[in-house]
């Protein structure tokens, strides 16, 4: 920020508080800044340039959830406050946090159900932040048993192996996503992994046309598709062919798609029907244990169809920890590497044919 009154330590306390505020993290869970460090009138001009300026800032937080952070911070403010010929809060701060203010008076209904723009910053500290941008519901659980109004924890696990540890699985290949939801991960993969081309498919039209959305806002429609796929349906020739007339996909993700058991013997069959047709496939399949029961239940299908399936050791990152793809550490999550009984070690690594029924 160009003052040398700042360490490194209080740049990075803003820039967290910042990516956590743009990833609409609970506002009683953020990192406020204390009022000494925010008090200076460039801390103050960054924080409305950064946060709150509709025109600087493409996509912000709803009304509501910026009408509370700002709320917190002018009260931190006028504790901070000691001269008044001094101190002061600067005109555009009070000027936006009385624009939401007037803004902010819908019910909690509302607001449970509105779409609202939800950005994720990559889990590095760079000059220049990577982020993606999600137009979801945030706060609502559920809508008629559909869970993918959000992005939820295991995404975000997931996430963050594949960008730091895990880009191997992604560089410069072909990538399908089971129940992509609104498409966090299919985006990441073709905006910031370098995925040579991904589909991701989901069994909701309405889900996956939101997840079009998605698709046009990361600007990322020249890499990543969109597609339905009921798991159980034969038209898992029609998703896996392109104009080639050969399969291509190396890897495929699912994350946080192991909550039902009814799903599981027609999740079981399109990942059967996918190795029949491609046996040196890769699938990556990352889950919260909510119910070892129910990770036990698709365990044992698993088994029962041959495949093979090994637990990777992947830490989950403190919550202290985390820069970014930020998650809550509260339920444990595995992350499963699937592969078919018929991959061969001896075969040449890369993009392969696939055999079609």
């Amino acid at each position: 920020m160009g003052s040398p009154l700042f360490t490194m330590q209080d740049w990075l306390h803003l820039e967290l508080f910042r990516r956590k505020y743009l990833q609409m993290v609970d506002p009683v869970e953020l990192p406020y800044p204390s009022g000494d460090l925010i008090k200076p009138l460039m801390v103050q001009e960054w924080l409305c340039e950064k946060l709150f300026n509709t025109n600087r800032c493409q996509h912000l937080p709803n009304t509501r959830y910026v009408f509370r952070v700002m709320k917190k911070l002018l009260h931190t403010l006028e504790k901070a406050m000691e001269d008044p010929d001094k101190d002061e809060i600067i005109d555009e701060f009070m000027d936006r946090f009385t624009e939401v203010l007037g803004k902010s008076k819908q019910d909690e209904i509302s607001e449970v159900q509105e779409k609202c723009a939800v950005t994720y910053t990559v889990p590095v500290i760079e000059e220049i932040p990577r982020t993606i941008t999600i137009m979801e519901a945030p706060f609502l659980l559920s809508s008629g048993g559909d869970s993918g109004n959000r992005t939820w924890a295991a995404a975000l696990h997931l996430a963050t192996y594949l960008f730091t540890d895990g880009r191997h699985f992604v560089e410069g290949k072909s990538v399908l996503e089971l129940g992509a939801g609104l498409g966090f991960l299919s985006i990441l993969c073709g905006k910031c992994l370098g995925a040579r081309h991904v589909l991701m498919t989901d069994g909701s039209e309405a889900v996956i046309d939101l997840a079009q959305g998605n698709v046009e806002l990361n600007a990322v429609g020249s890499v990543v598709e969109t597609s339905i796929l009921k798991w159980g349906d034969s038209r898992i020739d029609k998703v896996l062919i392109e104009e080639s007339g050969m399969v291509s996909y190396d890897l495929v993700l699912g994350a946080d798609i192991l909550y039902d058991p009814q799903d599981f013997p027609a999740l079981v069959t399109t990942i059967r029907d996918m190795f029949d047709r491609c046996p040196r496939l890769q699938i990556l399949m990352s889950s919260a244990i909510r119910t070892q029961s129910t990770l036990d239940s698709f365990l044992e299908a698993c088994s029962d169809n041959k495949f093979q399936v090994e637990r990777l050791d992947i830490p989950i990152v403190p919550e202290r920890e985390q820069v970014g793809f930020f998650y809550s550490t509260f339920e444990s999550i595995h992350v499963y590497l699937i592969t078919s009984v018929l991959h061969r070690e001896e075969d040449t690594p890369g993009t392969f044919g696939c055999r079609l029924a």
